[in-house]
């Protein structure tokens, strides 16, 4: 039998709760919030948001075979009757007390780290944009160096207030290094997971506006984003990019060792130099001797790369093991896939996809990057909502506008209320589209239209906030391969 995750007086004294009930053992050993995920021996962790209260799904989760309960004490007061009833049908669940799940639930993810993690090499990454691809960037070359068991990181998005917690516990121990990516959406988010991880090196992408409708100013996201260097230790590290003019705030408080990164700085402290921007085929580069061929596009990408070839050396990984890292990485799911695809008019076109988020920053970059392709047909750019934008989304969408203008591509199609700022200030009207709503009957529109003009070597680019859901263009246009 596996060991519990923790002990009864570590979990107790953690979340600062109170026995509500008889059990007084505790044995868990995974640890979820979602009660759909819920398994034997799993500690439940009810959350409460604005919609949806998982209170409710207590018993659900126990019928699962959930072996402790951490509830919120006003639910209990409010529903005493209900939570006795629940005790006394199942005396083997421990049911603790707490003034908050979800501070109950990242203390106790602090007290596992403190224990499983102390002899761990621990990376923290964040950034407005980047952020999970240089995450998988430096768990790439990790495994690469300590072996792929060795290396414990965040899986998918798990980067939020429930998700770094949730993230904690799946380390099994015996790891030699974890990376976890931070990510925000609140103010003091990154705080909090921060106190949870304690981070000895930590690598920031950038400073930008994702988020400015929530923290009102660049410079607000950045004293958030600088939080998860907050644990830094006088040995450790952190790596902020030389060309943000909020890196040096960034690292004002910094105990340890400040590394900066980029074209000058990587290759003056580490003889790195670019050789070739290969446009959809990747970044070429040198490490010292060594020629390193970065699978993932744009200078953006490689930017990011710095970061992570700055803190590996920092670590003392090899330039071979860093150079088969990288060159092990690949695109993630709705972050900048690029491919040949065959239309079903039976045309070949070049389709990137990077609809997983969008912001000021990561849209111009992907525009940029697409107007410096060389050799390709028309380019046709399909453009939703950025979010999260709040007082500054009529400028920044109208700024994407004046963008759009500049690189003038042959079609457009803007999907939106929000993007009509960008439409407003277009100058080629002729062969732009403009909708106010996404969803099926938009997208049947614009595919068919897509359909009616593509020819072979054309570039589709998908690219807008995740709600806005352009992944579902994909099979209108892209015709199935039998």
């Amino acid at each position: 039998m596996s060991s519990t995750l923790l002990e009864y007086t570590e979990l107790l004294e953690s979340v600062k709760g109170k026995n509500a009930g008889s059990c007084q053992t505790c044995f868990f050993t995974s640890v979820q919030t979602d009660s759909r995920n819920v398994c034997e021996g799993t500690m439940f962790v009810p959350l409460v948001g604005e919609k949806q209260n998982g209170h409710i799904y207590i018993p659900q989760a126990i019928e699962k075979g959930a072996s402790v309960i951490l509830l919120n004490e006003s639910e209990l007061v409010k529903n005493s009757d209900c939570y006795k009833e629940l005790q006394e049908k199942n005396p083997e669940v421990l049911f603790l007390a707490v003034k908050n799940t979800l501070h109950a639930l990242q203390d106790a993810a602090e007290c596992y780290a403190s224990k499983v993690c102390k002899d761990m090499i621990r990376i923290s990454i964040t950034g407005s944009s980047g952020k999970t691809t240089t995450k998988e960037m430096m768990a790439s070359v990790c495994k690469a160096h300590f072996g792929e068991e060795n290396v414990a990181y965040t899986k998918g998005n798990f980067n939020s207030e429930t998700g770094l917690p949730l993230t904690v516990f799946s380390i099994k121990g015996n790891e030699k290094v974890c990376v976890l990516e931070m990510g925000m959406n609140r103010e003091n988010e990154i705080g909090e997971i921060s106190k949870v991880f304690k981070s000895q090196y930590g690598i920031i992408t950038n400073i930008g506006t994702a988020h400015i409708g929530i923290l009102g100013s660049r410079e607000n996201i950045a004293r958030e984003k600088r939080k998860s260097l907050d644990y830094i230790p006088e040995n450790g590290a952190a790596f902020v990019p030389e060309v943000d003019s909020y890196g040096d705030f960034c690292v004002q408080n910094v105990k340890g060792k400040i590394v900066k990164y980029g074209h000058e700085s990587s290759a003056k402290d580490y003889n790195v130099h670019l050789v070739e921007d290969k446009g959809l085929f990747g970044t070429e580069f040198t490490l010292n001797e060594l020629t390193v061929n970065l699978p993932l596009s744009g200078d953006y990408n490689f930017q990011n790369a710095l970061g992570v070839i700055s803190c590996a050396k920092e670590l003392g990984f090899s330039d071979e093991e860093i150079k088969k890292g990288l060159e092990n990485v690949a695109a993630i799911s709705g972050r900048m896939e690029s491919k040949v695809v065959r239309l079903k008019n039976g045309k070949e076109a070049i389709l990137i996809k990077d609809c997983y988020n969008a912001n000021y920053e990561s849209m111009t970059k992907v525009l940029e990057f697409c107007n410096g392709l060389k050799k390709i047909g028309k380019k046709i750019f399909v453009l939703a909502d950025m979010k999260e934008l709040g007082a500054e989304s009529e400028k920044t969408h109208k700024a994407v506008g004046e963008k759009i203008n500049q690189i003038s591509p042959d079609y457009v199609y803007l999907i939106g209320e929000e993007m009509k700022a960008a439409y407003s200030v277009l100058f080629k009207k002729e062969n732009s589209f403009y909708y106010e709503e996404g969803g099926d009957r938009t997208f049947a529109l614009i595919s068919s239209q897509i359909n009616s003009y593509a020819e072979d070597n054309d570039l589709i680019l998908l690219k807008g906030s995740h709600s806005m859901e352009l992944e579902k263009l994909v099979p209108l246009l892209v015709k199935v391969e039998a």
